[in-house]
């Protein structure tokens, strides 16, 4: 029977890679972990395994290698269409969001998702979009609307 020994690591360590030095067995072992683990995954080394746990991320949801983000975006931006930033898990990137684009859509960035573990590959990313509804406006954003359901009407 292997021994297991537990780990919590962050979502960024998880989709990174880390190297973290813990004691096993009352030795101090250098632990390796590849970028894309995910919960719950376990990594085997010569003589025992690790058990990794990942706390979650406030932005981001994973579902395997796939990242999901929501984005808001005024009524305007989505009926005129406009370019926004996106955080990725590596930077932020500007996408095209485009006219007419309605709440719930998604927008997928290739190759923008966790790695595959031990591999060159990647999962992609999926913004989804949620259009923002102010509860108050402004009195001349007011007029501008109801001209606005006039026109549409």
């Amino acid at each position: 029977r292997r021994n297991i020994y537990e780990m919590t690591i962050s979502f960024d360590e998880a989709v990174h890679g880390v190297e973290k030095t813990t004691v096993i067995e009352g030795k101090e072992k250098k632990i390796k972990v590849p970028a894309g683990v995910d919960d719950n995954m376990r990594i085997r080394f010569q003589d025992f395994d690790v058990l990794v746990h990942v706390r979650p991320s406030p932005t981001f949801k994973r579902e395997g290698q796939d990242i999901y983000v929501e984005k808001q975006i005024s009524y305007a931006q989505a009926v005129l269409g406009d370019v926004i930033d996106v955080k990725t898990i590596d930077d932020s990137v500007k996408i095209k969001v485009r006219p007419g684009t309605e709440s719930g859509s998604m927008i997928r960035l290739k190759e923008k998702g966790v790695p595959y573990p031990n591999t060159k590959r990647r999962g992609d990313q999926y913004v989804v979009i949620k259009i923002h509804v102010p509860e108050k406006v402004s009195g001349k954003a007011k007029k501008i609307l109801e001209e606005l359901k006039k026109e549409l009407a």
